[in-house]
């Protein structure tokens, strides 16, 4: 056994002697917070994606597009969106039929942002999913009510008698993938739609999540890890490879770095 291979076994011994079992984010606890980031921390507004169909008479034939876009929670659903669709946007035509439907929502965290908070360690999801228009005049009110709670700006803008056409919609959520952080603590990958769904039952408040959240660690000039050292490189799906600290000192600013960034649920 080399001296180099000696000492990473030395200090990873010293490391999970002092570190708990749940340093790093586990898939149900990444599901928890995924629901928890779409309902309490993004302000309700992500990058909405589609794509130009490849006859689309634009520059970019075939390529995806994507803007800012608000959203609500769908009312009495398990984790779908409402969305206030407007076919002059071309975002919206390049799902509606006759294009395949094609739409990405992604939703990043917002809150306190600006703060300091350096932003490449802050979760963040994408949901795929399909657009459905929303029938009934029972259900349009209730998804009028539900948009204008999560969005009162918008008052100028809903049907009817808002300068473009528009209706609800339902994106109906069928694909999640988390990006939660940094890849030495936190989960990185595609999260079950199941579990994804099942995970509202876990959820926390609101005050709660706002207080217990936790804040990515800003690298600074002198610091003692590198940038690379947050990020971690990946091994196998959600494996990380990392050659880790020699000394004693070191291990204890591991740890207390990988303290900043745990989240316990309740």
């Amino acid at each position: 056994m080399g001296r180099m291979t000696r000492w990473t076994a030395l200090a990873s011994l010293a490391l999970a002697a002092i570190a708990p079992a749940t340093a790093r984010e586990t898939l149900d606890e990444a599901a928890v917070h995924a629901r928890e980031l779409i309902a309490y921390r993004a302000r309700n507004t992500g990058t909405l994606m589609s794509v130009f169909p490849d006859d689309a008479q634009v520059p970019t034939p075939g390529l995806p597009f994507g803007l800012q876009e608000y959203y609500a929670h769908y009312p009495e659903s398990n984790g779908d969106l409402l969305l206030l669709a407007m076919p002059i946007a071309a975002i919206y035509r390049n799902a509606l039929p006759p294009n395949a439907p094609n739409l990405t929502m992604t939703i990043n965290d917002m809150y306190g942002f600006g703060n300091g908070n350096l932003a490449a360690g802050r979760m963040r999801v994408a949901l795929f999913g399909t657009l459905e228009r929303v029938e009934g005049e029972k259900e349009n009110e209730k998804c009028k009510q539900a948009y204008l709670e999560a969005h009162p700006d918008a008052r100028g803008w809903i049907p009817p008698g808002g300068p473009h056409a528009a209706f609800y919609a339902r994106f109906r959520v069928n694909k999640v993938y988390a990006f939660n952080g940094f890849g030495d603590v936190a989960f990185i990958g595609w999260v079950p739609l199941d579990l994804y769904r099942s995970s509202r039952a876990k959820m926390r408040s609101a005050k709660e999540v706002h207080r217990d959240w936790p804040v990515p660690r800003q690298p600074e000039e002198n610091d003692e890890f590198s940038v690379v050292d947050l990020f971690g490189e990946q091994g196998g799906d959600h494996g990380v490879v990392r050659i880790l600290p020699v000394s004693q000192k070191e291990v204890e600013v591991e740890e207390k770095r990988r303290e900043r960034f745990r989240v316990q649920l309740s």
